[in-house]
């Protein structure tokens, strides 16, 4: 089974397991800030559903990633993605809805921190996936060749032993520190065959361009086959 599978039922177990404490056994101090309450504003959460409302929610989210894991077995490939989407949204849509629960001095501000907090998350991962996903630029410097973008590194032409085109990428092993979403990769990773190595691909793109260097394999793909072949032969006429 694969990490991402065991990240899935993690998660499912989790939410299901804040839920059935929250809403069977009552135990609301589970509840992010309850326990600091004063017993009357306890009270009076408990009484406007404040902390029912957020055991269900909790249970919408494990019922709904559980019902989407089965996507992975019929080949989509952004089950994962889909997952997370449906969890932020109901979680941040959740809190929104559930500030109107709040003691009723405390609402406005309960309001405003979930609309805020949900603008920066929801915003910050989807700037951060814009910028994942941007195509680095590659350059021929006199010296060396730069990878620009998240991740990005200059080369020295010396420093590279051989490039060459693959058909397929190798399987990736594991992520050491990088970006990965959907089919694109950035940044260092665990390749099979080829240990620690630096990747800016986009697993839809073939072929895909390998750069062996002193410090260690580079796999990249252009915008099109059109654009990583045209590397492979500038960088092969760079490097001889």
């Amino acid at each position: 089974m694969s990490l991402i599978f065991w990240t899935q039922v993690f998660l499912v177990a989790l939410f299901a397991l804040f839920a059935y404490i929250i809403l069977k056994r009552r135990s609301y101090m589970f509840i992010s800030g309850f326990a600091t309450r004063s017993k009357e504003e306890q009270q009076q959460l408990i009484e406007n559903g404040y902390p029912q409302g957020v055991g269900r929610m909790f249970l919408i989210i494990a019922a709904g990633l559980m019902i989407l894991m089965p996507l992975g077995l019929t080949g989509f490939r952004y089950t994962f993605e889909v997952q997370m989407a449906f969890m932020m949204l109901v979680l941040f849509g959740g809190l929104i809805i559930l500030s109107r629960r709040e003691v009723p001095h405390k609402r406005k501000r309960s309001l405003l921190i979930s609309v805020i907090m949900a603008v920066v998350v929801i915003g910050g991962v989807s700037a951060l996936l814009m910028i994942g996903a941007k195509q680095p630029d590659f350059t021929f410097g006199k010296s060396a060749v730069e990878i620009s973008g998240m991740y990005g590194e200059k080369i020295p032409y010396r420093d590279i032993h051989s490039v060459e085109m693959l058909d397929t990428m190798p399987p990736v092993v594991l992520k050491e520190n990088g970006f990965g979403f959907a089919d694109y990769a950035k940044g260092r990773f665990s390749v099979e065959g080829h240990g620690s190595s630096l990747l800016f691909i986009d697993m839809k793109q073939t072929p895909i361009l390998l750069i062996k260097t002193a410090d260690r394999p580079v796999f990249i793909t252009g915008g099109n086959p059109e654009e990583t072949e045209s590397w492979y032969r500038e960088l092969g006429k760079r490097i001889r």
